[in-house]
């Protein structure tokens, strides 16, 4: 990418670089097309074959295809999820109930949030404080204890 002219686009086909075509300047910089299969060659078999080639993956979130954005990308996922379970095991949502989880970075994060959005309180384990930091300041979190008995007072 840092060698692409200003009127340049990067086409990626399920994570692999293919070509570099003359566009113009407002053009996207990078188009990217995963898990595209035409209706001749969308079967199964072609897929699976093709998957154990690394030319194909099966993509349902951000990070899956090799286009992680970063937490926003998993949070819906990870919301969905949730949801569903709430909806599915729980008489429709998630509230009252709570989840354990860990790690704090960049994927990890999305559990905490996504589970307040879910109606859950979360119990999020991070040795970086760093991280604990960083996702109090963008909302990702609540709040921070040092202590489990403290934690577990105020998600109950």
């Amino acid at each position: 990418m840092r060698r692409l002219e200003a009127d340049q686009t990067l086409l990626i086909q399920s994570g692999k670089p293919v070509g570099v075509f003359t566009t113009h300047t407002d053009a996207p910089r990078v188009l990217i097309a995963n898990s595209n299969l035409v209706p001749r060659w969308a079967t199964w078999e072609h897929f699976n074959e093709l998957d154990r080639k690394g030319l194909m993956m099966f993509g349902q979130m951000t990070a899956g295809s090799w286009i992680y954005i970063g937490s926003q990308g998993i949070v819906q996922g990870t919301y969905e999820t949730f949801a569903e379970m709430g909806r599915r095991h729980y008489g429709g949502n998630l509230a009252g109930r709570w989840l354990l989880t860990a790690g704090l970075g960049g994927m990890g994060a999305a559990q905490p949030l996504a589970a307040a959005m879910a109606g859950a309180s979360s119990l999020a384990i991070e040795c970086q404080r760093s991280r604990i930091e960083m996702r109090l300041r963008s909302g990702y979190l609540d709040q921070s204890v040092e202590h489990l008995d403290d934690a577990l007072a105020i998600i109950r």
